[in-house]
């Protein structure tokens, strides 16, 4: 049968990816870091010759649009580009199968998931943590299932459902009589401020108090908040974490890497199972 091998969240801020300004040499060498334990989680999943990879981003109105803008979607295509501010980077096969059982048995379970078989580009929340992590996975093979959650446009996604989603995704995963080697990967945050009069503000307190939960496999205390403290404390994108989390029943938490930059909590961690 299909199993979930692991799991992993991380940051998707697109000046992972490459900075687009002149930093200092501590800046960059911090960065260095964020992008070394993105590589290092691909390292593991090459180890466990993972040959799929489930990822829960949350749009930044750039594949969707207000005509039509799905609370969660699920890719059914083949394959699809990858890009970062429109500009492709990547081309990555879908596992179709797989993802076509997701969206059938979480229909079932009463997740109500839109899918497309057809979109233009994944952006940065998929992008970015991909790019390092199949860097340090050498490039294998590695089928990729993008998984959009709603946590930037109202109404949004409460984590407590986010957390049932998981839940449902490792049952459905679990229970296929595929052969597929799963890693679930949550992308976003941590307390950040984009497109706001805040921005350049890291709510380091905050971000101690979701990593301290994680740490100690406490995740079900993170679903009851809501999002007038996510909000407050720039963490609007902990769904994502909280789906991946739900997905692979996380016992505790090994904390990578975290850096309070100017402008974004930097955190790497990895979900021990």
């Amino acid at each position: 049968m299909a199993r979930i091998v692991g799991g992993a969240a991380g940051p998707h801020s697109p000046v992972v990816y490459k900075l687009p300004w002149e930093e200092s040499g501590d800046y960059v060498a911090e960065m260095e870091k964020v992008r070394g334990a993105l590589k290092e989680i691909g390292r593991r999943i090459g180890e466990s010759n993972v040959d799929t990879i489930l990822v829960f981003g949350a749009d930044h109105v750039q594949s969707f649009w207000f005509g039509c803008f799905p609370q969660m979607m699920l890719f059914t295509g083949e394959e699809a580009d990858y890009s970062i501010g429109g500009n492709k980077i990547m081309r990555l096969k879908n596992n179709r199968e797989l993802a076509e059982e997701l969206l059938f048995g979480l229909i079932e379970e009463e997740f109500d998931v839109g899918f497309s078989q057809e979109i233009d580009f994944f952006d940065h929340p998929f992008t970015v943590p991909l790019y390092w992590i199949l860097q340090g996975a050498d490039n294998r093979d590695i089928k990729v299932i993008p998984f959009q959650l709603n946590t930037n446009v109202h109404p949004r996604v409460k984590l407590q459902r986010c957390y049932k989603l998981g839940q449902s995704v490792r049952r459905i995963i679990e229970n296929s009589r595929r052969n597929d080697k799963v890693f679930i990967i949550g992308t976003g945050g941590l307390s950040h401020y984009p497109g706001t009069p805040y921005y350049g503000n890291v709510d380091e307190e905050a971000d101690m108090f979701i990593v301290e939960k994680l740490r100690e496999g406490r995740v079900r205390e993170l679903t009851d908040l809501g999002y007038d403290w996510l909000d407050a404390t720039g963490n609007h994108e902990l769904g994502s974490w909280i789906a991946a989390a739900g997905a692979v029943d996380v016992k505790s938490t090994e904390v990578m890497t975290y850096w309070k930059a100017w402008n974004n909590g930097y955190c790497v961690v990895w979900f021990n199972v």
